[in-house]
């Protein structure tokens, strides 16, 4: 019964050790390459099989490349530092001296390098960070690759004030009044944050900042490969997003968030489907000339191809009766409209919706007397109309 049972422990200890896999980092940035290493095999450790990581490595300016098991059997080059998405045999990833957290991801393999020392921590700290505790609360960090510039993605705020701060000191703070965009002072008033997700910007010598809606982008084998910069979308809401007019060769696709892999979408479907955090590649099946829409909230995409603009006609695309006061029907008789953007008479955009009908009828009951602007957009055009509200 003992040899049974220690037969049992040897042969699930073996398949434990056998689903276990080794990162590491190799080449003249660090101890250099496996044929003339300096030093020790560069080794990330790992809670999950997935996430190689290692903390405050000291970096050179050189090249490297990730390889797994110790074996050029299976390695990862790029040609983009500090990060990118690492192609398996693809050159060597070129270096510049620092200390840096390294994170790869052997899913995906996409790779990080954050300056780990040497740059002052700059923060976002107010009621608008933490509603409970206000300026109590710790600041939410913002990342840097050169101590200059500063970013923060992914963060949902609460509508509040705030400033930027450096170190966590409340006497170096930056403030102002304008959104989204200014440029905040030492010691200026505090800034209002209204409340949702923002892509931030910071630079810590001017003080200049942005508040933006994430950034949307796509990119992939059917554009110009995966390790160049997306092709952004288009929002008005922070959710949905389109782009008209991509030319797309045969190949894949993914949709991602702030030029980042930490989030981005994938899904086996084309030309629409649902994508998921880290799914696989979107197939473009076709080449051709698509109208593409995301909404970052669902993951629903769709991709619709172009046809030639000599069959659509552009004189059937019209608002009836123009100009009219009470509902608003837009007729689109050979063409989906894809969406419509209402302005008031400032230019301001108050409401968009995405109809993906023909004839689209608006209630204006919610609206107040006046003029208003509707913006229609199909595969093929964008129209302008002027209608007022009785």
């Amino acid at each position: 019964m003992k040899i049974k049972l220690h037969y049992i422990i040897f042969t699930f200890l073996t398949f434990f050790v056998c689903e276990g896999q080794t990162i590491s980092i190799v080449g003249t940035g660090v101890n250099g390459w496996p044929e003339n290493a300096v030093g020790p095999e560069i080794v990330l450790s790992t809670t999950n099989n997935t996430d190689f990581t290692i903390t405050n490595l000291v970096v050179t300016d050189g090249a490297i490349k990730f390889r797994r098991d110790l074996s050029w059997a299976t390695n990862w080059g790029g040609s983009t530092f500090p990060n990118g998405v690492g192609i398996s045999g693809g050159s060597n990833i070129p270096t510049v001296a620092g200390t840096y957290d390294v994170t790869f991801n052997i899913s995906n393999a996409t790779y990080t390098f954050i300056n780990s020392i040497g740059f002052a921590n700059i923060g976002i700290w107010g009621p608008a960070v933490d509603s409970q505790n206000g300026y109590a609360g710790p600041d939410v960090d913002m990342s840097t690759i050169d101590g200059v510039h500063y970013t923060l993605s992914g963060f949902n705020f609460s509508s509040g004030q705030a400033y930027f701060r450096q170190d966590n000191a409340t006497n170096f703070v930056w403030g102002s009044t304008t959104y989204p965009t200014g440029t905040a002072v030492l010691n200026g008033p505090s800034l209002f944050i209204p409340g949702g997700e923002h892509f931030v910007t910071f630079n810590r010598l001017t003080g200049d900042y942005t508040f933006s809606f994430p950034s949307i982008g796509i990119l992939g084998t059917a554009l110009n490969g995966y390790d160049v910069a997306d092709t952004d979308l288009t929002t008005v809401d922070g959710f949905n997003y389109t782009i008209i007019g991509l030319s797309l060769t045969s190949g894949t696709v993914k949709f991602r968030k702030d030029d980042s892999w930490i989030s981005n979408w994938g899904a086996a479907s084309f030309p629409g489907g649902i994508g998921v955090q880290d799914g696989v590649n979107i197939p473009v099946s076709d080449a051709g000339t698509y109208s593409i829409n995301f909404n970052r909230g669902t993951g629903e995409y769709s991709f619709n191809q172009l046809l030639g603009n000599n069959s659509f006609n552009t004189e059937a695309f019209k608002i009836y009766p123009n100009p009219t006061y009470d509902n608003w029907n837009i007729i689109s008789p050979n063409d989906q409209i894809n969406s419509v953007q209402i302005y008031d008479v400032l230019g301001k955009c108050i409401n968009t919706i995405f109809p993906e009908m023909t004839n689209v009828i608006i209630d204006t009951s919610l609206f107040k007397t006046g003029v208003y602007f509707l913006k229609a957009s199909t595969n093929h055009i964008v129209k302008t109309f002027k209608v007022i509200k009785s």
